[in-house]
């Protein structure tokens, strides 16, 4: 299948007005609040969780957690949105998935606050995550449903600062305003609930399909196949160099505070990213213009790499956290605007939505599987080397794409 075959998304698209600020703020509340619930468990509570339950292998019970985790989103985001796809209610088609997934999600946080073995925890984090995925299917989905065209950049920047937004804003929650873990969990879920109620009861699905659509395999054109290897390729550099970040501080710049230091550092990332989303997204938008922006961001992402592989010093760090930072963001913004651009059909946009979800879980359970032996052999400057050769190779195959300028 050629390039010419992707059809029914511009047809649709010519219809659409364009979306409000209102429209966007709300799906950026929503957004943040859903990456808060995933992000701040799988970086924070589950590590200290894992330390109380099992003090002496707590390496393995995180990992086992954070692998099962990015394992059920990569399954269960497909499954929910091809199911939104062909859900019609009197709520429509995404509201639904978005609501009840919530829910869900907070009953899992539920769960974990009230867990009393290893079991327990993962169990509750499984229901979590289950839910979790259930608001990233329908949510991600209302963008291409949505927004045209001319407003893809600037709506994927709001959701690509999102989730470095919620990541900020959850390591203050537990960490400086509710300390307990199990305070912690329910504010989670707290925080996700309500920041998702505003575009709930807001929100308003497009006529953009049939009630009754025939079943059908994705259709995996080129430039589909080349976008979702740009970004599984990029997100498994990031899950590289994030990953093992405090143990580089640690061992390899034997830095006095490595808590305080990785706070600067991820401090430092989080805000250019989120600097860089924003204004990539619009300038994207303003230039007509997709992938040199996801090739620029993935470069930089791989520069900052083999800055910390190449110069293993603390200013070189800070620095290289300031390249991750705007290249990570720019990539979030803009990937997303080519990804929305090259599905094949706009009556299953939740289902082909939710394949690229895989690109984005499957690299945090493979990170740790090539990061060991590499390490093993090459210390920190052979991981990170690979890291920086991953990462702009990445940002490289969003070129192969070739009905995105």
């Amino acid at each position: 299948m050629t390039s010419h075959d992707v059809t029914t998304v511009p047809d649709v698209d010519e219809h659409r007005s364009a979306v409000s600020r209102g429209w966007t703020a709300r799906y950026a509340l929503a957004s943040t609040g859903l990456w808060l619930a995933l992000l701040t468990p799988a970086q924070v509570q589950l590590a200290r969780q894992a330390e109380i339950f099992a003090p002496d292998s707590k390496e393995a019970l995180l990992g086992l957690a954070t692998g099962l985790g990015s394992a059920v989103t990569a399954v269960a985001v497909p499954v929910f949105g091809a199911a939104s796809d062909r859900t019609r209610t009197r709520f429509g088609k995404r509201r639904p998935w978005v609501g009840g997934g919530v829910l869900l999600g907070a009953a899992g946080f539920l769960w974990l606050a009230s867990a009393t073995s290893a079991t327990t925890m993962l169990l509750g984090w499984v229901v979590a995550q289950l839910g979790l995925a259930a608001v990233q299917a329908g949510l991600v989905a209302t963008i291409p449903d949505s927004v045209p065209r001319p407003q893809l950049g600037m709506v994927a920047g709001w959701a690509g600062m999102t989730q470095m937004l919620g990541a900020l804003l959850g390591t203050v929650l537990v960490n400086q305003l509710v300390v307990d873990l199990a305070a912690g969990y329910l504010a989670c879920a707290a925080v996700a609930v309500a920041a998702a109620v505003p575009f709930l009861l807001r929100y308003r699905d497009g006529d953009l399909a049939p009630a009754r659509q025939p079943k059908s395999a994705v259709r995996w054109t080129p430039d589909l196949a080349w976008a979702w290897a740009s970004r599984f390729l990029v997100m498994l550099g990031f899950a590289l160099i994030t990953q093992y970040l405090l143990y580089y501080l640690t061992d390899e710049l034997d830095v006095a505070d490595p808590q305080r230091s990785l706070l600067m550092v991820t401090a430092v990332t989080v805000l250019c990213a989120m600097v860089a989303a924003l204004t990539a997204g619009r300038w994207s938008d303003r230039v007509g213009r997709r992938r040199v922006f996801v090739a620029a961001g993935g470069g930089l992402l791989g520069a900052g790499a083999l800055a910390m592989a190449l110069a293993p010093t603390w200013p070189v760090a800070i620095a290289a956290a300031a390249a991750v930072g705007v290249g990570f963001g720019t990539f979030l913004a803009v990937d997303l605007a080519v990804v929305a651009s090259v599905l094949p059909s706009a009556s299953n946009t939740g289902r082909d939505l939710g394949v690229f979800a895989i690109a984005v879980a499957a690299p945090q359970i493979l990170a740790p599987a090539l990061a060991v032996p590499v390490l093993a052999l090459a210390g920190y400057t052979g991981l990170y080397l690979m890291t920086g050769l991953v990462a702009g190779a990445g940002g490289a195959l969003v070129l192969r794409v070739r009905s995105v300028r």
